[in-house]
């Protein structure tokens, strides 16, 4: 990447993240400039930082042509403003070139990000909206004219900016922007040296550590791949250090990573979609997924610990690890970030001012410690980080809404919908075999957000409709969507992970999978438990948790085939059976189930009693424990503070804290939008302004010289 586009890169990220921090403090403008500037600007951004490869000057032209046309359409969406809502009744020959133009640029950013698979896919709904006359059986129907589907797809509140491009605007920049800032303060670092400080000493200690960890970051970043990069560079290491294979090794990592997504309070993007879809709290959505995610990493703590104990691995050495109370002590102020969430939530704030608080105590507690703090370069290189991120979710999500907006114009969705109906032979349980069964052929192309759109708009209506509850039928589709991160072919956490094991990435998949088996199953459980999602008597709560523990352990003990020994072939069978009765919502299965695994597990642990049979002794070399001292006092800080000393650096930020407030306690946001968007360019350039400076004076401490 050359300079000149690495330094505009550079200011559309900075812009864009300072943009979404602004309207977080001080409101949003109408959504007809909201969206329009974020989902624009995320093109124009795609377009620079994924160039054209191959074919020199001609693919410049190209990379520049994409992201002048993006800011082309944003100019007409703001001149546009008065009249919009008249474009619904129809359209001039140029609003039809300019909504033509961003379906092609959406795609284009697409297919730079994500691939082909959300293209094609869009694409032949897109045909069969236009062309539906002409397909046979159930996907029969009207059709629309080229200029019904645009205003569908541009203009209505239900095509490219809909629900999630919302969601991504509204919610999931400010996250990704915590997300960032606990990392540069050490939080990651600090979660993993603590799992490890707990487990790390006992059978199979870092992949159990990894599992902690993993979730312990997730919960705040929502981000499976993130998840995986944060902590994965230095829990796969360990694991592959004391035995575990290297596809188990980043399969753990990865199902691990994932869950984050899934575990309040922060979750994923797909959370706060289910709430907008729901039109219900997020809190709600965050209190009914509590005891299903807790379900997810039991069973990978389950499955760890018995791989571990099959293979006879032991923990890491004692004395090389840090102790869990100096270490708490020391460094527990980083967790007041995920309580401030917590208790922000629980007194009923809104999610956006939740995550506004949240980075503010973020910067606060980083100063506690030098080493920590947010300085100006900080910030700065992480509201660059955050733009970058924000354009690839962007832009997967817009073509989402084209999804949405085409079958929405010829109401196909219904149609799919009654032959899944038809070929689940009309039952509950057929329904949501199919149902997964979909969830899952869309996933090896789609990212989890689109997954759980496509379900939307097709499955869970009818999943509504057969007796299922509002929130587990989302729920149900928000599982397998989340899930496609760690399904193949795609996979990308586990490819992640692989890329750190360098384990091969299939292999990695199929382990991920096996490993994170439990995100297939527990859908199915709390559909027919709902006192699984907090629904019911603490009574049914309890008795559905208790037995569902129960049966995943079963199920993690039958997937690996030891348990105090080896198990035969009958006794897997009969701890799956086991499973499946304890996972059955009625009293009697959970019986019958607990007779059965009782009767295969109680003598081995009896014998295991007696017998001691005890694990082989590992020789830790020299080689071995310098390694694992290494990683144990490494210094995970992104780069030095060295710029906290910087008036000028500091003098800048002053200043674009002081436009911002102002431009806020004046609303430019409502009354002026040009000027309040001119006004963010100049915050934008002082705050890069402010990197520079500090890069160059860090660079003047350590005897370098800035290029």
């Amino acid at each position: 990447m050359t300079r000149h586009r690495a330094l505009a890169v550079a200011l559309l990220a900075t812009y864009l993240a300072l943009y979404h921090l602004y309207i977080g403090i001080y409101g949003s403008p109408t959504n007809r400039v909201f969206l329009p500037v974020h989902l624009c600007l995320a093109l124009a951004l795609c377009f620079l930082a994924r160039p054209t490869a191959g074919i020199g000057r001609m693919g410049s032209a190209l990379d520049a042509g994409g992201a002048i046309g993006s800011l082309l359409v944003l100019a007409w969406c703001l001149v546009s403003l008065d009249d919009w809502d008249l474009k619904s009744v129809g359209l001039s020959s140029l609003d039809q070139v300019a909504c033509t133009l961003l379906l092609v640029l959406v795609a284009e950013a697409v297919r730079r990000t994500t691939g082909w698979a959300l293209i094609v896919m869009s694409g032949l709904f897109m045909a069969h909206a236009l062309w539906a006359r002409y397909f046979p059986g159930i996907l029969h129907g009207a059709g629309v004219g080229w200029e019904s589907l645009l205003i569908s797809l541009v203009i209505g509140d239900s095509g490219i900016f809909g629900v999630p491009v919302l969601v991504i605007a509204q919610y999931v920049v400010l996250f990704l922007l915590f997300g960032r800032l606990l990392q540069i303060i050490g939080a990651g670092a600090f979660f993993s040296r603590m799992a490890f400080a707990l487990f790390g000493a006992r059978v199979g200690g870092p992949a159990k550590a990894a599992v902690l960890s993993s979730g312990l970051f997730g919960t705040m970043s929502g981000s499976g791949v993130s998840n995986v990069l944060t902590t994965g560079s230095f829990t796969i290491p360990m694991m592959i250090r004391v035995g575990y294979k290297p596809p188990f090794a980043a399969g753990v990592e990865a199902s691990a990573a994932v869950g984050g997504a899934i575990m309040p309070p922060v979750m994923g993007a797909v959370a706060f979609m289910m709430a907008e879809f729901m039109g219900v709290s997020y809190v709600e959505v965050a209190i009914a997924a509590a005891i299903p995610a807790l379900l997810y990493y039991l069973a990978i703590f389950f499955t760890v610990h018995f791989e571990a104990s099959r293979l006879k691995l032991r923990g890491l050495p004692p004395d090389l690890l840090p102790r869990a109370w100096p270490l708490l002590r020391q460094e527990g102020y980083l967790l007041l970030p995920l309580a401030t969430i917590v208790a922000l939530i629980l007194v009923g704030y809104s999610v956006i001012l939740v995550v506004v608080w949240s980075i503010l105590a973020t910067v606060l507690i980083s100063f506690r410690k030098r080493a920590s703090a947010v300085s100006p370069h900080r910030f700065a290189s992480a509201l660059v980080a955050t733009g970058s991120l924000t354009g690839p979710l962007t832009v997967t999500c817009a073509i989402a809404g084209v999804l949405i907006g085409s079958m929405g114009a010829t109401g196909v969705g219904f149609q799919i919908s009654q032959a899944l109906v038809d070929l689940s032979g009309q039952t509950l349980a057929g329904l949501l075999v199919m149902s997964a069964l979909l969830a899952l052929l869309l996933g090896t192309g789609l990212t989890a957000s689109a997954v759980y759109i496509t379900m939307v708009a097709t499955v869970i209506p009818i999943l509504k409709s057969a007796g299922v509850s509002d929130m587990a039928a989302h729920m149900f589709a928000f599982y397998f969507g989340v899930v496609s991160d760690i399904t193949p072919p795609t996979a990308l956490a586990a490819v992640t992970a692989a890329g750190i094991a360098r384990s091969h990435p299939v292999s990695t998949m199929n382990q991920a999978s096996r490993i994170g088996i439990a995100a297939f199953i527990v859908p199915f459980m709390f559909v027919y438990s709902p006192g699984l999602l907090m629904q019911g008597s603490l009574w049914d709560v309890l008795r559905a948790s208790l037995s569902a523990s129960l049966g995943l352990a079963c199920l993690a003990v039958a997937l690996t085939g030891y348990a105090w020994r080896d198990l035969r072939v009958w006794e897997r069978l009969l701890l799956s059976g086991a499973c499946v009765a304890l996972i059955v919502d009625h009293w009697m299965f959970d019986l019958a189930g607990l007779l059965v695994a009782s009767a295969v597990l109680l003598p081995q642990w009896l014998a295991s009693r007696r017998a001691r049979a005890g694990q082989s002794e590992e020789v830790w070399t020299d080689e071995d424990r310098r390694a694992i001292s290494d990683w144990m006092s490494q210094e995970t800080l992104p780069d030095p503070a060295h710029d906290l000393s910087s008036l000028r650096a500091w003098a800048l930020m002053a200043a674009v804290a002081l436009g911002i407030g102002y431009m806020g306690a004046m609303s430019w946001h409502s009354r002026y939008i040009v000027a309040w968007l001119c006004g963010l360019a100049v915050c934008t350039l002082l705050m890069l302004s402010a990197l520079d400076l500090s890069r160059h004076q860090a660079a003047q401490q350590r005897g370098d010289s800035l290029e």
